[in-house]
């Protein structure tokens, strides 16, 4: 695993795109949380910008964050990985230098799980920092209220990396593959749950679809418009933790299952 976890890093470590999402990513979840310390007007349910930096409710906030830059940065990035290896043929050298298509295929997930892992690190280091600078009384229980968000951030994070690692092997193309990433995310699977599922059957399996699964795992973290769901249609606006976490792990199975059939049956 760590050769392999190698070989990656020294094919990643030069490439700009990889350098420039981190960056971004590492600089920008304390920093877009933080900027709520100059909002003084706040619409109910929230009565002050506290909440967003005080325990435990730091979890919450700084999770829901995370959701958009993992979405965006770390989505696009294992589709990156992919489609300039058949930019520049390096996955045929690869192959053809010695290691075997799931090797090959292997490296990249064990990659995804690195940096989910690492995006979950400094999540948590963020939130701990944050959250202890700005609680006035700091207890133990308090800070470790919502820890389950821990656990739900890496299964996000490796949720959409998985979803972009198969993008990535079954288009080839980086743009066409970023595109139908952001394309599914953003307007197809809403139009499918919203415009069809909820139109025609209204029931909670709208939730299960893979993308909203993710989403769910560290929802928005406002309750009043979910109660007024659930008292409209009968069922809850979210999936539970337990629920979005088995759905989430089931759904990137299945695409690095798909993923690994394009890599067996790839012509080098």
């Amino acid at each position: 695993m760590l050769y392999l976890l190698k070989l990656e890093w020294i094919k990643l470590n030069k490439l700009l795109s990889f350098r420039i999402f981190t960056i971004f990513y590492f600089g920008l979840l304390p920093a877009i949380l933080l900027t709520g310390k100059r909002l003084k007007e706040l619409p109910p349910p929230i009565m002050t910008n506290e909440v967003f930096f005080i325990f435990p409710t730091v979890w919450e906030y700084l999770g829901y964050v995370g959701n958009w830059l993992c979405f965006f940065f770390f989505g696009f990035l294992s589709i990156i990985i992919v489609t300039t290896e058949y930019s520049y043929r390096t996955m045929r050298q690869n192959i053809i230098t010695g290691l075997s298509r799931r090797q090959y295929f292997m490296g990249k997930v064990y990659f995804i799980v690195a940096m989910s892992l690492v995006a979950t690190a400094y999540y948590v280091l963020c939130a701990l920092l944050i959250g202890y600078f700005s609680t006035s009384s700091v207890y133990w229980h308090k800070v470790w209220q919502h820890a389950d968000y821990i656990p739900r951030y890496f299964l996000m994070c490796f949720g959409y990396m998985s979803f972009g690692l198969m993008l990535g092997f079954l288009v080839k193309r980086t743009g066409i593959a970023l595109f139908l990433y952001l394309a599914y995310i953003m307007f197809i699977e809403l139009i499918l749950r919203w415009g069809v599922h909820l139109q025609l059957i209204q029931h909670r399996s709208m939730h299960f679809y893979p993308m909203n699964a993710v989403e769910d795992l560290i929802p928005m973290p406002f309750t009043q418009m979910a109660d007024q769901f659930l008292s409209q249609y009968g069922f809850r606006l979210f999936l539970s933790p337990l629920e979005a976490s088995v759905t989430v792990v089931v759904y990137s199975l299945i695409f690095l299952s798909l993923a690994y059939q394009v890599v067996k049956r790839a012509d080098l």
